[in-house]
């Protein structure tokens, strides 16, 4: 039987370096891309299919993973505190499973799997039970305090209680906002979102805002979501950057910064960096080290900028400054979350 929280390994396994942690399970066929980070008291425990680790993924202080096999994809980060034990643990890229976040299975058997596809935000104090199989599709974010569980069991089913246990699948997209339980046996549709303190024990079409105990359809997706002109795009993108300048100020990463209506220059100790908006906005027409950010689909300056990001195709380069990685972070406050090309 194996234990549910590894504290041995974590004290001595747990406790090297991340070089050597690597190099110790490099020796038990674990495999690891560039730049992975295993943080101190971190531990791995896979005992079957083997384990990988893609490109600059992080896996925090003291967070335990056991299981039979473990897949995590490129810039995932899992943070510190969080507990993973299931057979087959897939995880792709860009997952951030937050602190403290739970993901066990109770009543181990085979279908005791999880899958987590690219872009799923896991937010802290979240339980997930994969006894049977979870799937959780892509772009889908879990909210604080939310429950997932795949089996209903506890009081004794001789005595006429009712036992329940089924696969649950969260689709592309789905929001749970908050203190959210999502009971065995349930699919959530694309792109809905259940509000808060919702009880979720039927499937839920794609599209709609849910609410209740038991959560029922309270909005068509057309009643709630906005369809924003290229003009309405551009006042949005140029309101979010004034945001981002004061920001940076707040931080002290930048002294000050001015604005008009296609650039934002932001200035610290009489050096400037720009970030160009206007529709307009061309790589031939900007400097070194300046930012380029476009609406268009598949625009050619993008590629030919050496810092750019594109909002149609959620594509950027890779940030390399302080001012181009708070900038990928500061987009993700209005669910713009990006691709960083290779």
């Amino acid at each position: 039987m194996r234990k549910r929280l590894p504290i041995g390994k974590m004290l001595t396994v747990g406790l090297l370096p991340s070089g050597l942690k690597k190099m110790y399970y490099q020796m038990k066929g674990y495999r690891f891309g560039r730049g992975v980070r295993l943080s101190i008291g971190c531990i791995l425990d896979i005992y079957g299919g083997g384990a990988f680790i893609d490109d600059y993924s992080k896996i925090g202080f003291f967070t335990a993973i056991s299981g039979k096999s473990l897949y995590v994809g490129k810039r995932s980060n899992i943070r510190s505190g969080v507990l993973i034990s299931a057979n087959d643990i897939m995880i792709g890229d860009y997952v951030t499973i937050s602190e403290t976040a739970i993901i066990r299975a109770g009543h181990l058997s085979k279908e005791s799997n999880i899958r987590i596809d690219d872009y799923v935000h896991i937010f802290p104090s979240t339980n997930i039970d994969p006894s049977r199989n979870v799937h959780l599709m892509e772009g889908c974010a879990v909210g604080p305090k939310c429950d997932i569980f795949t089996h209903g069991s506890y009081k004794n089913i001789f005595d006429g209680y009712p036992v329940s246990y089924g696969d649950v699948t969260i689709g592309k997209r789905v929001e749970l906002t908050y203190s959210v339980f999502v009971a065995p046996g349930v699919s959530i549709g694309d792109d809905a979102i259940i509000a808060y303190g919702s009880y979720v024990n039927k499937d839920i079409p794609a599209g709609v805002l849910a609410a209740g105990c038991p959560a029922k359809v309270k909005r068509e997706k057309e009643q709630f979501v906005a369809k924003h002109s290229t003009e309405e795009k551009q006042e949005i993108l140029s309101q979010i950057l004034k945001e981002f300048g004061e920001y940076l100020i707040y931080m002290e990463i930048i002294d000050y910064y001015d604005m008009d209506e296609c650039r934002l220059s932001l200035v610290r100790k009489k050096k400037r960096v720009t970030i160009y908006f206007a529709p307009t906005a061309s790589a031939k027409t900007i400097a070194k080290g300046d930012i380029l950010i476009s609406l268009k689909a598949e625009n050619p300056d993008c590629q030919s900028a050496a810092h750019y990001y594109n909002i149609d195709d959620l594509t950027c380069s890779e940030p390399t400054s302080e001012i181009e990685k708070e900038l990928f972070r500061f987009f993700s406050r209005y669910g713009v979350r990006f691709t960083i090309d290779e």
